[in-house]
């Protein structure tokens, strides 16, 4: 095709396609211009919203925003420093038009993203005033509200250069000096979303300069978590430093004997199993387990145990620990106060010999007692291996709990899947008369749901 039916084309789809014709409309208005008047007015353009943003209109928006970005970046071999400040009015103005968007989609802070790199890569090419640019980075860090330049090292060190480096690092390094020191003490303290930008700030610019010794500073003024001491500890890994790795972990442990510590607990065991202490290993990993009893940490000392060879004893330890919590969750008499949304402590036992495999402990552990109704099919369908009449009985105890709670059609389907299982079982064994007289009981019990009987006419 000639360049005259190309441009045709290409008119007749803008007239189609709004954001294609608004695509076109803002390079034709710089085409010709070789200052920054005309780039202004497609920035205000490009970031106007006229109103609120709905949600799906976001991706428009977005897309303007994109092509605004790359209309920016095709400037860059101008040559022209002024452009960087054109492209912070871009950045700005589209933040500010957040306000006034539903962005759930997420779409539009990409975007603004991408405004972003191309003034990184406008600020290596023009090479404006490091120190100006270093204040103006210092204050869209710390002072703007989204998280456009969350991170100004290491992506602007070069644009910086060592002039702008020390004037950012010197305004960063004196609020950082102004932060009182946490500790354990202020766990759980209010927030602060500006400590944890200068924070972020300074660690940055110990990893750019690679100082190990400020970092660590950096991170010990601030002690007010567990995460902090495993943040501390993992620095020290990372060095081969294992023994100063393995005392912040211990005083982390220490710092919080009241919270649920697995982090620093597993932190701790692996450190321990480096260093051979198999009975501090032991200790720790009943420790964790001892916080949170239940049939996932059983495992999980399982695994430590093994690597200590003390499969045996402390299989044996970690079950009786277990019984005798069921015995007092189960105790008439009990004082044990327990949440509602709690499960019965049988059902972990019952878990645990489920994942073994051990069918036979399993039932036994599930005939005793109370169990959550969620660990009823896996029962039944390990049952029924043997025992069918047994898994059927469990079978039908659980149908009402799916199809009550299938008002809405929403566990029909699990119900008609237990069905197909009893069915399935009397099939094996011979017994399909039985399962048409359990059929229709099934059906007069609940023949005013309506949705579940039309599954059940498939059988």
């Amino acid at each position: 095709m000639d360049v005259a039916a190309l441009r045709k084309l290409i008119l007749e789809a803008s007239w189609r396609d709004e954001a294609l014709r608004e695509k076109l409309l803002m390079a034709a208005t710089v085409a010709e211009s070789s200052g920054l008047s005309d780039l202004r007015k497609v920035v205000e353009q490009a970031t106007r919203t006229n109103g609120f943003i709905e949600y799906r209109e976001a991706g428009n928006y977005a897309n303007r925003l994109e092509d605004l970005a790359e209309l920016m970046s095709q400037r860059i071999a101008d040559g022209q420093p002024e452009l960087i400040e054109v492209i912070e009015e871009a950045i700005a103005l589209a933040e500010e038009a957040l306000q006034h968007i539903d962005d759930s989609g997420g779409e539009v802070m990409p975007a603004i993203v991408e405004l972003r790199k191309v003034h990184l890569a406008a600020c290596n090419a023009l090479h404006p005033d490091p120190v100006a640019l270093a204040e103006r980075l210092y204050s869209f860090q710390m002072d703007g509200q989204w998280d456009t330049f969350h991170e100004v090292l290491p992506d602007y060190a070069e644009a910086l250069g060592e002039e702008g480096l020390a004037v950012y690092r010197q305004r960063v390094e004196r609020e950082w000096g102004a932060l009182p020191t946490l500790g354990p003490e202020h766990y759980r303290s209010d927030w602060s979303t500006r400590r944890f930008q200068v924070e972020s700030a300074m660690k940055d610019i110990a990893r750019c300069v690679d100082d190990f010794e400020l970092l660590v500073a950096i991170q010990a003024k601030n002690l007010s978590s567990p995460s902090c001491f495993m943040t501390l500890a993992g620095l020290f890994r990372e060095q081969g430093r294992k023994d100063e790795a393995l005392r912040w972990v211990e005083q982390g442990i220490a710092a919080f004997p009241n919270e649920r510590n697995d982090d620093l607990l597993s932190f701790a065991i692996e450190l321990q199993l480096a260093l051979g202490q198999h009975a501090e290993v032991e200790r720790l990993a009943w420790q964790r387990f001892e916080q949170v009893p239940g049939c996932g940490p059983f495992f999980k000392l399982m695994e430590v145990a093994g690597l200590i060879e003390r499969e045996t004893a402390l299989r044996k330890r970690a079950l009786d620990f277990l019984w005798q919590k069921v015995a007092e969750d189960e105790a008439a008499d009990s004082r044990v106060r327990r949440s509602p949304w709690d499960k019965p402590r049988r059902g972990d036992i019952v878990s645990i010999f489920l994942r073994e495999g051990d069918a036979g402990a399993m039932w036994d552990a599930f005939s005793g007692g109370k169990v959550d109704v969620g660990l009823w099919q896996s029962v039944a369908d390990a049952r029924g291996k043997t025992h069918h009449e047994e898994a059927i009985a469990l079978y039908k105890r659980l149908l009402p709990h799916l199809v009550e709670g299938g008002s809405r059609g929403s566990h029909y389907g699990e119900a008609f899947a237990i069905v197909k299982k009893i069915r399935a079982l009397r099939v094996a064994h011979k017994q399909l008369a039985m399962f048409g007289d359990e059929l229709a009981e099934i059906r007069l019990e609940w023949k005013r749901k309506r949705n579940f009987m039309k599954l059940l006419d498939a059988l």
